[in-house]
């Protein structure tokens, strides 16, 4: 008897272990300060909370297993600053980082499968990868420099072709598992993403391209706008922007004025707990599996209109869901998500299986408790991965007009339901053959 409590002591331990481990998941409130310089626009106080050593938001959200995130998040809102160089120095850090979490993966992944995947450092969603080209392409365009512009977009299209090959083998690999099998599908989609193209990416190929005279470079990224509609109708869900038609040639004596806004905030993760059944004895016939989810954030403007001092005046209409295109390249990640997590829960239970059974052979209750004690420790042992960049918009809205060259006072509104929600004014000079590019942003 004096061995039992012993032992079931030593269990008990392993389990606060367990719980003591995964007490350091992100804190919410970390974000907090951030959070409210990103949402007012204080951009500098935004980036001086995650500069902060020793704040809480480097003690809980960025750590060493977080750097990409670090640098995906500052580099979006030093963007948002103007802080122009600065944001292209981050998003190239974390792209750096992003092509050598592979490797380093493999060496991590054994404690993934023994824990969570929390474990392991944050390697980045593939839309996150995505975007960070979108955005060093707008920062290089803002510095002057259209060729490094194209740079982007160009490493972007590669990209692109890259993941449309990666879910391809998602979707045989998925179809191939017998952990997934142990999923209701009816709780749990199982499927890989079959996004291939970016009209966001495409747009703004036209405008460079246009910009340096490559009219062919401009018909073909525009051909391409408009196969991303017709192949991913689940993403791109509006119609093509009117303007759209319109950006291939300028009249004779004109300028075009072309304006970007991105509104609201991209989604987040949270954690989704489902109880699935296993083929072992009770209390291990079941497991709690805890899986990440996509979440929106709402957004509180639905209308941007662009008013010129001139009399002019132009909606932008929605280009890119990036929110949506965020939750379909997440489906491969989550698919196989999936499958590694129902693997471990059967790991686990198996080996708790196992002890119990052998405790089972001191008589009593012994078996009983190790079965429980081993359940209560895979249980808290499970943590959803809620791991992603915040500070991505989640709506890309463009618009374009000709006029002649000159100097021009625009003023955007920012519309919500119940009327005008911000305005935000500025001087553009609109030159003749050249790319007159402005680009605004309201994350309400």
């Amino acid at each position: 008897m004096k061995r039992f409590f012993v032992f079931q002591g030593f269990l008990t331990f392993i389990v606060l272990v367990f719980l003591l481990f995964i007490s350091c998941a992100t804190k919410p409130d970390a974000y907090i300060p951030i959070d409210a310089g990103v949402e007012s626009g204080s951009y500098e106080d935004a980036i001086a909370s995650i500069n902060d050593e020793k704040g809480r938001a480097r003690r809980s959200i960025y750590t060493p297993k977080n750097e990409i995130l670090l640098y995906l998040d500052r580099g979006m809102i030093h963007h948002y600053a103007g802080s122009y160089q600065e944001s292209s120095e981050d998003f190239q850090m974390a792209e750096l980082l992003i092509e050598e979490a592979y490797t380093k993966s493999l060496t991590q992944s054994i404690g993934s499968y023994i824990v969570n995947d929390n474990t392991i450092d944050y390697s980045g969603e593939d839309y996150e990868d995505l975007y960070i080209n979108v955005f060093n392409a707008l920062n290089y365009y803002h510095t002057g420099s259209l060729e490094g512009a194209m740079v982007e977009i160009r490493r972007l299209n590669d990209k692109l072709v890259y993941f449309a090959d990666k879910y391809e083998r998602a979707r045989e690999k998925i179809g191939e598992s017998d952990a997934a099998r142990q999923v209701d599908y009816d709780q749990v989609t199982m499927e890989a993403s079959s996004f291939s193209n970016s009209a966001l990416a495409r747009y703004l190929g036209v405008l460079f391209h246009r910009g340096t005279g490559n009219q062919d470079g401009a018909r073909i990224d525009h051909e391409e706008l408009i196969r991303a509609f017709e192949l991913a109708p689940e993403i791109y869900r509006n119609p093509i922007p009117s303007s759209v038609e319109e950006e291939l040639s300028v009249p004779g004596g004109k300028a075009r004025l072309n304006v970007v806004a991105f509104t609201g905030l991209s989604p987040i993760k949270e954690e989704e707990n489902i109880v699935i059944p296993l083929p072992l004895p009770a209390p291990n016939n079941s497991a709690r599996i805890a899986l990440p989810k996509i979440v929106h954030r709402e957004r509180a403007i639905q209308r941007v209109e662009v008013v010129l001092d001139s009399g002019e005046k132009f909606e932008l209409e929605l280009l890119e869901d990036m929110g949506a295109v965020a939750r379909e390249t997440f489906k491969s990640k989550y698919a196989l998500t999936v499958v590694k997590t129902v693997a471990r829960a059967i790991t686990k239970a198996t080996a708790s299986a196992v002890a119990s059974k052998a405790a089972e052979r001191r008589g009593g209750l012994a078996g009983l408790a190790v079965g429980f004690a081993g359940r209560i420790a895979t249980e808290a042992s499970e943590n959803a991965d809620t791991r992603l960049a915040r500070y991505f918009p989640c709506y890309a809205m463009v618009g374009g007009i000709n006029l002649n060259p000159g100097t021009y006072t625009a003023t955007i509104n920012f519309y919500g339901n119940a009327g005008l929600i911000a305005s935000q004014g500025k001087e553009i000079v609109v030159r003749e053959n050249t790319l007159n590019l402005e680009e605004f942003v309201c994350l309400k």
